[in-house]
């Protein structure tokens, strides 16, 4: 298992290095930006003091925003020149992680862990995405390389190699250090006395290994090459903790699945390649006599950054990213467990080759479903504010203003957005009176808003925006661009009574004491504003309000559902005798025509769909009750 026949390795690397780049190169601008891709390619556009200016404020060191702005000096900024970056990275990584395979375990298992990497769906992923966790990974499977080769035979170019590229990782990512972490633990654990090191030994041909003076002095001068960025990285705010809300058996087995067949296919459809992808690592993990340093390697590699993570309370599903690190020890030992799984029966070599290209064929038929949600499936696409961006420009006129709900949308959307509307980036973590005083000015000096609400907990975790939006405009709509959405609001007269009093009984558990229809005409385009006082009688359901714009022959051709108060304030909430003040906007299509329309208005249980009956007066009434005639007309252009 151990024999490294040279002469088919380099064809067969071409040919995976060509069905990787064409998994990567793949559908590669067919994705918009989202927000981090887009905070990327803004710090890479500025002069570099500023790229280093803004790292330093970040969650991230600059090493990637450096190289990024020079990889766009000559492509240009579209996302497929900057995605490339990512591309090329990824293809590197494969290389090397078939070059470190085939130098611990033999020619064979090189090429079954680049084909792994080349099909992995994890790291086509962040192949795709201009970020810098496929370079973290990079840098980890070539400082791990460097690694073996000092532990093998220490030259002071391979040292001075290592230090520079374990450098240019702290320089990319702060989760590196774990790796430096197992790195040492490696070389301290095989400098000691123990079986373990003289089997090492053996390994080595009885060379001289590196010496632990040397490896200090080498750790030494990694810490050397990063003290410039200390002070910076002392004062970075660190990525929030996950609180620990999660059971680690369900957290190692999120974990598994991400390595195994990435973050793009459920446990459920995924458990028949868990199991043969554990029943693998089980076997790679064995001890074995003739390679127990790499055996040692590649488990510390993979198991100390892991553990760190849970240490560090560190593990939530956004942060699967941070597993590229380990992503080629983990290749490695799962082509070591194909091979190993064959090997004891001494097969023909002929036959043995067979057997290995099925089992690989069969583990790439199991990754195609991931690979095929990872392209097409819109479940797992990234936030779309290419398509926002469009939206609004195609959906805004003089008058409306946009709002962004975590001022670091700004990059992103701009990146798109080329349109003339004021832009207004929202404070972070604003107290209650900031945010209204922020507020007040932008509410008064516009028709409509778009408001685009991405990263809640991190920016407005209270929702303080939103909810001065309930009580300040009216919600007319809302939709979802993957996890950014985008909502609509009309702006006008707030009154604090109704204009038209009623008493109508929806059910037997809500009173509507009466409600207020903006003044018209209106044009199309327009967000007709409706305000309705509720109460409630009883302890209520769940249920959501409609308002439906009715033409004369009774067709729908406009509307709003919700729950009360952009949907903050659920009727399952209310406490008998609550008074509740709810604003709708009611939003007129761009081709509606000309004519006067019904506006009624209803609830209806939200799990059944089940109109709730109306009693006004003590008399029925329906399920549905109209409210005003709404008159809608062309505007007048002078």
């Amino acid at each position: 298992m151990n024999a490294k026949p040279r002469g088919v390795v380099l064809p067969t690397l071409l040919l995976i290095l060509l069905l990787a780049a064409a998994l990567r190169f793949y559908r590669l601008d067919a994705q918009s930006f989202w927000n981090d891709e887009g905070n990327a390619i803004r710090a890479a556009q500025r002069p570099i003091p500023l790229v280093i200016a803004a790292a330093a404020g970040d969650i991230h060191p600059p090493g990637y925003y450096l190289l990024l702005h020079f990889w766009r000096i000559p492509t240009g900024d579209r996302e497929f020149a900057v995605r490339t970056l990512s591309v090329f990275i990824g293809l590197l990584a494969v290389a090397l992680t078939g070059r470190l395979g085939q130098r611990m375990l033999g020619a064979g298992v090189g090429a079954g862990a680049a084909l792994l990497a080349a099909l992995s769906p994890l790291a086509v992923y962040y192949s795709q995405e201009a970020r810098m966790y496929g370079l973290l990974g990079l840098i980890a499977v070539a400082a791990t390389d460097l690694l073996w080769s000092l532990l093998h035979r220490p030259r002071r170019a391979t040292a001075l190699l290592y230090a520079l590229v374990a450098a240019a990782g702290l320089y990319t990512h702060y989760s590196f250090p774990f790796l430096l972490v197992a790195h040492n633990l490696l070389v301290f654990g095989v400098r000691i006395p123990s079986g373990l090191r003289r089997r090492c030994r053996e390994e080595q041909d009885e060379r001289p290994g590196l010496s632990l003076r040397t490896w200090i002095v080498l750790q030494m001068l990694v810490g050397l090459l990063y003290l410039p960025w200390l002070p910076a990285a002392l004062r970075a705010t660190g990525w929030p903790s996950a609180g620990r809300g999660y059971t680690l058996g369900a957290a190692l087995l999120d974990i598994f699945r991400a390595l195994t067949v990435g973050i793009t296919l459920e446990t459920e459809p995924a458990c028949p390649v868990l199991i043969g992808a554990g029943v693998l690592l089980a076997l790679s993990l064995w001890p074995r006599r003739n390679a127990a340093l790499a055996g040692a390697t590649l488990a510390l590699w993979l198991l100390v950054p892991l553990a760190l993570i849970f240490a560090f309370d560190l593990y939530k599903p956004a942060y699967l990213k941070f597993l590229l690190a380990v992503l080629p020890a983990f290749h490695i030992l799962l082509a070591a467990g194909i091979h190993r799984l064959v090997w004891p029966f001494r097969l023909p070599r002929p036959l043995l080759s067979l057997i290995l290209g099925a089992l690989y064929a069969l583990m790439g038929a199991a990754l195609l479903p991931s690979l095929r949600n990872l392209y097409f499936n819109p479940t797992y696409a990234r936030d779309n504010y290419r398509q926002i961006a469009a939206d609004i420009e195609a959906l805004g006129r003089p008058g409306d203003g946009v709002l962004l709900n975590a001022p670091n949308q700004w990059e992103v959307f701009t990146y798109y957005y080329q349109g003339d509307l004021p832009l207004y980036p929202a404070p972070y973590h604003p107290t209650p009176e900031r945010m209204a005083e922020w507020l007040a000015p932008i509410l008064s000096s516009h028709q409509r808003l778009f408001v685009l609400y991405w990263g809640d907990r991190e920016a407005d975790p209270e929702r303080r925006m939103e909810n001065l939006l309930a009580d300040g405009a009216y919600p007319a709509w809302s939709r979802w661009y993957g996890r950014v959405r985008l909502a609509l609001y009309g702006l006008g007269p707030l009154p604090a009574e109704p204009w038209v009093a009623v008493r109508a009984h929806f059910g037997p558990e809500i009173l509507l004491h009466g409600y207020t229809v903006g003044a018209g005409p209106f044009a199309p385009g327009d967000v007709l504003p409706v305000t309705l006082f509720w109460e409630a009688t009883a302890p209520p359901g769940r249920y959501k309000v409609f308002l439906h714009l009715l033409d004369a022959a009774g067709r729908l051709v406009a509307q709003n559902d919700a729950e009360p108060r952009g949907d903050l304030s659920p009727t399952f909430i209310w406490s008998v005798g609550e008074r509740v003040t709810d604003r709708h906007g009611v939003y007129l299509p761009p081709e509606l025509p000309p004519g006067r329309y019904r506006l009624v208005a209803g609830m209806y249980r939200t799990d059944t769909g089940e109109r709730l009956p109306i009693v006004q007066d003590g008399t029925p009434a329906g399920d549905a009750l109209e409210l005003d005639i709404v008159t809608v007309d062309i505007p007048h252009i002078p």
